[in-house]
């Protein structure tokens, strides 16, 4: 769910009007008095209630969702998409389902950082690490092959993802998302196999230095090359830590490049120019 202020405030200098409402207010009454040009929902957690999906459904106006869907795709998102003409995704792979929609453009548009969540700063010691790894441990994976690796010796490495349990040297963090914030400005590197453009962009926001795991959804936010260190393997990760882990100089150069891109290039500002070109420019 991106935040809405935010949000909400950098569309302003895009339109002429914004008014918020919460998904219970009665839709109908909004859109007789103030007939919008466009209804733009955020987040997929909830569905309508019933008298506003009526109100939807019969609405001529331009309907877009913009999708909280990084993970899995739900039966309510799968619902969601039914009721609105423009679909926007965290999520890549869900294009496939959406694009089978007859009658629904759907487009990959990651949210911007939280930037009152995101943003760099001093933390306590406990949230201190050396590497701190986010994704999911499994068998024959980058991560499996790095944890049985002496690549972290004498270092202090945190986790993030499930499956962690059986590597003991590692510190398997639970959090919240506001604690995350936290564990990347504490860590002097971030190991993101994540996958998620996103999560990708929280880290940056917070002028941390990270290695990346090339994944589908990074071809299409091609940030640049010195702003994230990219790999495919445990030895081209290996071979990029050890330079890295040396030389701080090169690390804050990275972190600030990408910080400074996150900032200008991947902002709700710029987020929302995207979103509103697919819906009134684009054919």
């Amino acid at each position: 769910m991106p935040n809405v202020r935010l949000f909400k405030d950098q569309l302003r200098h895009l339109v002429k009007e914004v008014l918020a409402i919460k998904l219970q207010h009665n839709l109908a009454e909004y859109l007789a008095q103030y007939q919008p040009d466009l209804i733009l929902a955020l987040g997929s957690e909830t569905m309508f209630p019933e008298e506003n999906i009526t109100a939807l459904k019969a609405s001529k106006v331009p309907k877009a969702v913009w999708m909280a869907d990084a993970t899995c795709l739900t039966r309510t998102e799968r619902n969601l998409a039914l009721l609105f003409d423009y679909i926007f995704t965290q999520n890549i792979a869900n294009l496939i389902y959406y694009q089978g929609l007859r009658g629904k453009e759907s487009s990959f548009l990651p949210y911007a950082p939280d930037t009152d969540l995101y943003y760099p700063r001093r933390v306590e010691n406990r949230y201190h690490s050396d590497v701190l790894i986010l994704g999911h441990f499994q068998m024959n994976s980058v991560l499996h092959t790095l944890a049985h690796s002496e690549l972290f010796h004498g270092l202090k490495v945190m986790t993030v993802g499930s499956g962690w349990e059986p590597t003991k040297d590692f510190i398997d963090i639970t959090h919240d998302k506001k604690e995350m914030s936290n564990y990347y400005n504490g860590a002097r590197i971030v190991i993101n196999c994540t996958g998620s453009m996103q999560q990708i962009m929280e880290v940056s926001a917070c002028g941390v230095f990270q290695f990346v795991e090339d994944h589908p959804h990074l071809q299409c936010y091609r940030i640049a090359e010195e702003a994230l260190i990219r790999f495919q393997n445990f030895k081209e990760l290996s071979e990029s830590f050890k330079y890295y882990i040396a030389h701080s100089d090169e690390r804050r150069i990275s972190a600030s490049r990408a910080l400074k891109e996150v900032k200008y290039n991947y902002s709700y500002l710029q987020q929302g120019k995207l979103l509103l070109r697919k819906i009134f420019t684009e054919p």
